[in-house]
């Protein structure tokens, strides 16, 4: 069976916990790109970014696992200019997805009253001078997102509810089942692997332990509370006027 993940070091923490046909068709891949390879792979699961479910309504999701944060522990983070109170323009780098791109304009908008320009920033390495979302983990090897602000942090408190930033999803309603009915409560499971896990990451000695301290902010459970926070997200984007309806997301 085909799994399709993200490039990012939480991906990497749910693959011990697969069931080892799941763990023979892994396939990694840019977060932007996911859901393209779905259209394809029609029987393939995938681990995507949340808010693609706006432009793929057809995909079954599914309610045992996902990918969420409600802390300083985070895929992207903002960078920026420091003294600076006026925001214009913001670029984007590193694995970005469709999240970081309508998030970042409704949490500007909210938190800022700024209607942001976003560009995506194609140099071979960032500028001094430029507010940045880094997404992925060029963060945790290139930034210091220990001064940053957690992207995860403003959204779970914009909404009050964990930030979903990734479902597990598939056109294949019977393909997802049959891994629902295989992964089990993967929030206790883990718990008894990370700190192994982590060890094992490319990553510097402080990097492993800014991860292992926030811990306790990471959720790989899909429960009522993650369902709902997918569903607050949809009427967000709904109430600033980015899809013209709220749609129901067919969780199994």
């Amino acid at each position: 069976m085909k799994l399709i993940l993200p490039k990012n070091i939480f991906s990497s923490f749910l693959k011990p916990l697969l069931p080892p046909e799941y763990q023979s068709e892994i396939l990694y891949q840019e977060s932007s790109l996911i859901c393209k390879n779905l259209e394809y792979n029609t029987s393939a699961i995938a681990l995507i970014p949340s808010l693609e479910l706006v432009n793929h309504r057809n995909l079954f999701v599914s309610k045992k696992i996902a990918l969420s944060f409600d802390g300083v522990l985070s895929n992207s983070y903002f960078y920026f200019i420091e003294g600076e109170k006026k925001f214009q323009k913001i670029y984007l780098r590193g694995d970005i997805s469709l999240n970081e791109i309508l998030l970042a304009k409704i949490l500007f908008a909210e938190k800022f009253s700024s209607q942001i320009e976003i560009t995506l920033d194609t140099n071979k390495t960032a500028e001094t001078g430029r507010d940045y979302i880094i997404a992925g983990d060029e963060n945790f090897h290139l930034w210091n997102y220990q001064s940053a602000i957690s992207l995860a942090d403003e959204v779970s408190e914009m909404i009050d509810l964990p930030y979903v930033n990734f479902v597990f999803a598939s056109q294949d309603k019977d393909a997802l089942e049959k891994f629902n009915k295989q992964i089990n409560q993967v929030d206790e499971r883990i718990d008894g692997e990370i700190v192994n896990i982590i060890k094992e990451l490319n990553l510097s000695e402080k990097t492993k332990e800014f991860i292992t301290e926030n811990l306790g902010s990471i959720y790989f459970d899909m429960t009522d509370n993650e369902e709902t926070a997918v569903n607050e997200l949809i009427k967000l984007i709904f109430y600033h006027g980015i899809i013209d309806d709220i749609f129901d997301v067919k969780f199994i």
